[in-house]
């Protein structure tokens, strides 16, 4: 499935730092860090907004796609996950820890 472009736009202005520290974490783990990633980095990002889980706003059937291309395009943010965490929970958990972001 090809990324779909995320627009900031699309983004409601009240999250878009939220928006921004997950692209930019997603950008700081690509493997490699291509147009390819930061699209998708883009897309997981804007989807990382939505209320359900992640895969389902991804519109992936089942969560191993979503830990596919985990892998294959992020693959430092996937060896990191080692408890199997959802990865909703994982990348915000994983933003808590950078200094000026605030959930």
């Amino acid at each position: 499935m090809p990324p779909e472009p995320a627009s900031p736009a699309s983004v409601p202005p009240e999250r878009i730092k939220e928006y921004d520290a997950l692209v930019a974490l997603l950008m700081q783990n690509a493997s490699p860090p291509d147009e390819k990633a930061r699209e998708w980095a883009e897309r997981i990002a804007r989807a990382s907004l939505e209320p359900e889980h992640l895969f389902h706003a991804l519109r992936f059937e089942r969560r191993d796609e979503l830990s596919d291309l985990m892998r294959e395009r992020f693959n430092p943010l996937f060896l990191g996950n080692t408890k199997n965490m959802r990865w909703k929970k994982y990348l915000y958990k994983r933003l808590c820890g950078w200094e000026g972001f605030h959930h």
